[in-house]
C-alpha cells in the first residue's frame, strides 16, 4: 500500500519550480510550513471529530433546551470518563512502546493489545451499569435507569471506535484513522438532527444514534487491522509491559476526571441541572481547541518516543518545545477571538437564553491555554517511560480540589467553577515541567 504521508513529502522535494502558485497552493504552502504531513492527517482528523462533536452539542443544545441538554451533558460525561481511563490503560502504552514494537513481534503485540482492549470495555460496562443503579437510587429518580442501555451502547461503541483510530496513529497510517472517523461521524449530525425534529427524541435517542454511527468506524477499523496472534506469553508480557506505564497513568486519569470535573459536578448541586448545560454551552465553545489538542495528542507520545529512542533526549526535547510554541500560538490567536464579543458568540450558537454567560466563556478560554501546555510535557513523560509525577501531580491536585471547590463554587457561583480549575491547572503544568527536565538530564547521557 502507498503511504500517503511519505508521497506528500516526496512530492515536496519535487515539486516543479515554474508552476505558477495558487490560492491553494500558497495555503497548502503555509500549512506545511506549520505541521508535517503526519500532524495534517491528525489536524484534519480532530477537526472531523470535535466539529462534529461541537455542531452535536449545538442542535441538542438548541433543540432540547436548557435542562434535557444538562441531562445530557452529565451522562456524557460519564463516557468521558471510561474515554480517559482507556487511553492511560491502553492507548498512551500502546503510543509509547508500538513504535518500539520490532516486524517479528507486531502481530503478538497488537493482538494482545485486542485483546486487552475487550477485557477493558468489559469491566467498564459493569462499572457503568453499577454506578448509574446506585445514582438512580441515591437520587431517588428511577428514569434514570431508562439511560443505562443507551449509556451502554454509547460508551462500548464510542470507545472501540477510537481505539482502532489511535492504533492507526500508532502504526503512522493516519489516512485509514481520517477514514475511521469520517464514516462514523458524517452520517451523525444529520442522522441526530432528523431524529430530534421528526421523531422528537430525547438523551437516550441521542446516544443511541452516536452508538450506531459509531459502529460502522468499528467495521471499517477491524477489516484494515492488521493480522495478529494470541499467545499467553505474548499477552503476559504486553499486559506487564503496559502496566509499568497505565499503573500510574490509570489512576492519573481517575484524579485527573475528579480534579478537573469536580467543580462541573459541584455546580448542579447549588444552581440545578441548568447549571450543567450552562457549563457545558460555554465550554463547548472553546473546545473547538481540542481539533489541535487532540489531533496531536495522536501524533505527539509516538513521535517523542521515537525520537528518544532512535536520536536521544536533545531531539525528543526539541520537538516538544517546537510543537508547543507553534501549537500555543495558535490556541492563544483562538482564545483571544473568541473573548472579545463572548455574548455575541453564545448567542450565535446557542440562542438568546445563553447570551448572559460570556464572562464564562473568557475565563474558560485562559483555562484551555493552560490545558495545552500539559500536553507536551505529558508526552514527554509518557516517551520517557516516566509516569509516576502525574500520578502524584494529580493526587495533590485532586486534594486541593476537594478542599477548594464547595467554597469557592458557594461563594464566587459559576465563575469560581471555572477560577479553581484554573489554579489547578497552573498547579499541575509547574510541577509537570520540573520533572521533564530532570528526567531528561538523567537519561541524556544513555543509549536508549
Amino acid at each position: 500500500m502507498i503511504d500517503l504521508n511519505e508521497e506528500a513529502n516526496r512530492g515536496k522535494d519535487f515539486a516543479p519550480v515554474y508552476s505558477r502558485p495558487s490560492v491553494v497552493g500558497i495555503a497548502l504552502g503555509l500549512l506545511r510550513k506549520v505541521t508535517n504531513g503526519r500532524e495534517v492527517w491528525a489536524i484534519a482528523d480532530q477537526a472531523l471529530v470535535s466539529g462534529t462533536n461541537f455542531l452535536t452539542n449545538v442542535i441538542v443544545a438548541r433543540s432540547l433546551g436548557l435542562t434535557e441538554f444538562g441531562v445530557f451533558a452529565l451522562a456524557w460525561m460519564a463516557v468521558l470518563f471510561f474515554f480517559s481511563l482507556q487511553i492511560s490503560s491502553i492507548v498512551a502504552p500502546m503510543m509509547s512502546l508500538g513504535p518500539k514494537s520490532s516486524a517479528p513481534h507486531r502481530p503478538q503485540y497488537y493482538g494482545s493489545v485486542l485483546i486487552q482492549e475487550l477485557c477493558f470495555l468489559g469491566i467498564c460496562c459493569v462499572i457503568l451499569s453499577f454506578g448509574l443503579h446506585l445514582v438512580s437510587a441515591w437520587s431517588h429518580q428511577p428514569a434514570l435507569n431508562g439511560l443505562i442501555y443507551p449509556l451502554l451502547g454509547a460508551m462500548v461503541a464510542y470507545l472501540l471506535q477510537d481505539f482502532l483510530r489511535r492504533y492507526f496513529f500508532t502504526i503512522r497510517q493516519s489516512f485509514r484513522a481520517f477514514m475511521i472517523d469520517l464514516v462514523s461521524y458524517l452520517p451523525q449530525l444529520p442522522l441526530i438532527f432528523v431524529f430530534i425534529r421528526i421523531r422528537h427524541i430525547h438523551t437516550s435517542g441521542v446516544l443511541w444514534l452516536i452508538a450506531l454511527t459509531s459502529l460502522i468506524g468499528i467495521a471499517l477499523g477491524l477489516y484494515w487491522f492488521e493480522s495478529v496472534t494470541f499467545t499467553r506469553a505474548a499477552i503476559r508480557t504486553t499486559f506487564e509491559r503496559h502496566w509499568a506505564i497505565s499503573r500510574w497513568l490509570a489512576p492519573s486519569a481517575v484524579l485527573w476526571w475528579t480534579s478537573t470535573n469536580f467543580f462541573v459536578l459541584l455546580a448542579p448541586l447549588y444552581f440545578g441541572a441548568m447549571a450543567a448545560g450552562v457549563l457545558r454551552a460555554s465550554q463547548n465553545l472553546m473546545a473547538v481547541c481540542n481539533i489541535w489538542f487532540l489531533g496531536l495528542e495522536n501524533v505527539i507520545p509516538a513521535e517523542a518516543s521515537r525520537l528518544l529512542k532512535e536520536e536521544g533526549p536533545s531531539f525528543s526535547s526539541h520537538y516538544l518545545r517546537r510543537i508547543t510554541l507553534r501549537w500555543g500560538l495558535i490556541t492563544l490567536v483562538f482564545v483571544s477571538i473568541l473573548s472579545i464579543a463572548p455574548n455575541v458568540w453564545l448567542h450565535v450558537f446557542y440562542g438568546p437564553k445563553y447570551a448572559g454567560y460570556g464572562y464564562l466563556l473568557r475565563l474558560y478560554g485562559i483555562s484551555y491555554v493552560f490545558v495545552f501546555t500539559g500536553l507536551p510535557l505529558r508526552a514527554g513523560l509518557q516517551a520517557a517511560e516516566h509516569t509516576s509525577p502525574i500520578f502524584w501531580t494529580y493526587l495533590l491536585m485532586t486534594a486541593i480540589t476537594l478542599t477548594i471547590a464547595a467554597p469557592i463554587t458557594r461563594i464566587l457561583g459559576l465563575r469560581g467553577v471555572i477560577l479553581g480549575t484554573i489554579l489547578i491547572q497552573i498547579l499541575f503544568q509547574t510541577v509537570l515541567l520540573v520533572c521533564l527536565m530532570k528526567r531528561f538530564r538523567r537519561i541524556a547521557p544513555m543509549n536508549i
